[in-house]
């Protein structure tokens, strides 16, 4: 589990410094922000436990994309950069948290005083109190200390000055490890949050035409995903897999879509009472379509799939992924990355692809 979890800083590190070396510096930029919020609470259970307010900070920093390709051209020179938070969470269930976040802002509106942005964080979080069956028993959200943490939202800035602007941004927070670490409901904030920015060489909102050059293309995509989870049945870990051949066809330099054909293999499901000692209970098929979003080398890819034959321990019929990818090379033909595969928002266990393409 320690491997793990150092391979899973290693993921944020490494693609930190893939962000800053694919990107063009325009302007560097540092701020900070004050954060109210709220736990989301989806049972009674949650209710009587973990319905707390919560309170925080986060200090940034990042840059603005210099325009010079189509991509930047289309999201309204976005900004990227690393955010480091702090949650103070009113309970003594799951105790406070810390956050380390790679996080991309695009903008659906600029003007000289004024920017709309989308807010979109992917990192690692660090709750202080875990579930224990003695000192812990209610805390069925988090089994682990370490977790993952996405955060999505809306941002709204006002130029007070060329340096520097005020803002205010609604946000929903999720942390999770996956399945790695048993029990793991995963915790679900609401936030509010205000804060200020101060632009080193000033804000510009000028956003510059640049020719598309992708055309239309279809690919066929092969990748293979590992995975291991946490059994609930005796807290053993046992290891999961999905080869997909997929079809996608980029309809805009920044967006493709597709169909994907899933073969996979979970082997906690052996485990589960109605299904302990047959092995086929351990794999199913699924057929998913796909929805990716290019952002320079990255992709944000998600997935909606239902299954074409399970076993009887599988009781929904669809299942959910979501993940971040990395394009290697300069014809892009191969991408690694890492996704979450979950059935109605509740995670199986976290994937790490390796795929290339054909064709394309």
């Amino acid at each position: 589990m320690n491997y793990l979890l150092r391979n899973c800083r290693q993921v944020l590190l490494v693609s930190f410094l893939f962000v800053v070396q694919s990107v063009e510096c325009q302007n560097v930029f540092v701020g900070s922000n004050a954060m109210l919020g709220h736990v989301l609470c989806n049972n009674a259970e949650a209710r009587n436990y973990i319905n707390s307010p919560s309170c925080g900070l986060s200090f940034y920093v990042g840059n603005t994309c210099s325009g010079n390709e189509y991509w930047e051209y289309f999201w309204k020179n976005p900004s990227m950069g690393l955010e480091f938070s702090f949650d103070y969470i009113d309970n003594s269930i799951t105790g406070n948290r810390f956050g380390a976040l790679l996080f991309f802002r695009p903008s659906v509106y600029k003007a000289e005083r004024m920017s709309v942005d989308v807010y979109m964080a992917l990192g690692l979080s660090y709750l202080t109190k875990t579930h224990h069956t003695t000192f812990n028993p209610h805390n069925s959200y988090i089994g682990s200390h370490v977790n993952a943490l996405i955060n999505i939202g809306g941002q709204f800035n006002y130029f007070l000055s060329k340096h520097f602007a005020l803002w205010t941004a609604v946000k929903f927070s999720h942390s999770s490890n996956g399945q790695l670490v048993r029990p793991n409901k995963g915790l679900n904030f609401v936030q509010l949050e205000m804060g200020g920015e101060y632009y080193l060489q000033g804000y510009n909102y000028n956003v510059v035409p640049v020719d598309k050059f992708v055309p239309y293309k279809n690919c066929i995509n092969v990748s293979l995903s590992p995975a291991l989870s946490q059994s609930k049945y005796d807290s053993q870990y046992y290891p999961g897999a999905c080869l997909a051949v997929a079809y996608s066809r980029n309809f805009h330099p920044c967006f493709s879509y597709g169909l994907s054909c899933d073969f996979m293999y979970n082997g906690t499901n052996i485990t589960s009472s109605s299904s302990k000692g047959l092995l086929l209970e351990n794999f199913s098929s699924g057929l998913a379509a796909t929805f990716e979003c290019r952002l320079a080398d990255f992709a944000l890819r998600v997935a909606l799939g239902g299954y074409l034959w399970h076993g009887e321990y599988q009781k929904l019929p669809i299942y959910e992924r979501a993940g971040l990818f990395y394009y290697l090379g300069k014809d892009n033909s191969q991408y690694v990355g890492v996704s979450i595969k979950a059935h109605a928002a509740t995670a199986e266990y976290i994937e790490w692809t390796y795929g290339f393409s054909l064709g394309c």
